[in-house]
């Protein structure tokens, strides 16, 4: 029987890798660039809003922190704690007319910085005007005007009312301003504890 050779078949070559035109790796190029221009640009944006925001509270502040120490110069002291509504007659409307607190208020969040330099008076006169200044009137009338509200103040307040009763002799009037905190202010530990210590003494005597 005669053996027929077959000749090897040669493997198939890979043909060369087709080179990428230029306009295309031009193109790719400019899209991985168009990345952090994007990015740079949100972030240009988000800081300009910031700033924006930031210089439109200072200047509101300032306002009010003027208000307010013009109130405080002339011993009226609940109005420079709390501010007012005042009637202008230029424009015929009511314009209100800063406190101290607004002042705290507008700064009080962590996020907000720098704070700036006036806010630290307005927190020193802030506790001044409730703990020296404050009459048993005025802490009436706060009492009155916020009960029922989301006044953050309410409670150090009607403490310090209580305290105030105390000072002119008035000890049943206190003991109703001390049970009411521990009764009203209970997610206020610090102010419970207080005016416990407060009805504490007044039943030892």
């Amino acid at each position: 029987m005669g053996t027929s050779i077959q000749a090897a078949t040669p493997p198939a070559s890979t043909p060369p890798p087709t080179a990428m035109p230029a306009a295309v790796r031009t193109a790719a190029r400019r899209g991985w660039l168009r990345i952090p221009i994007i990015l740079g640009g949100i972030l240009l944006l988000v800081v300009g809003v910031y700033v924006y925001a930031w210089f439109d509270a200072s200047g509101l502040s300032s306002q009010y922190l003027r208000d307010a120490d013009t109130s405080y110069g002339e011993s009226k002291y609940l109005e420079a704690l709390v501010g007012y509504e005042d009637f202008d007659q230029a424009t015929n409307k009511y314009v209100t007319r800063g406190g101290y607190m607004h002042v705290r208020r507008i700064w009080n969040d962590s996020y907000a910085w720098p704070v700036p330099a006036g806010v630290e008076r307005a927190n020193q006169r802030i506790d001044e005007i409730i703990n020296d200044k404050m009459t048993v009137e005025q802490a009436e009338q706060f009492v009155r005007a916020n009960t029922g509200k989301n006044n953050p103040y309410l409670g150090i307040i009607y403490l310090r009312l209580g305290e105030l009763y105390e000072q002119r002799g008035d000890t049943e009037d206190a003991r109703g301003v001390y049970e009411a905190v521990v009764d009203s202010f209970s997610d206020q530990p610090d102010l419970v504890d207080q005016a416990r210590a407060h009805l504490a003494r007044l039943d030892s005597k």
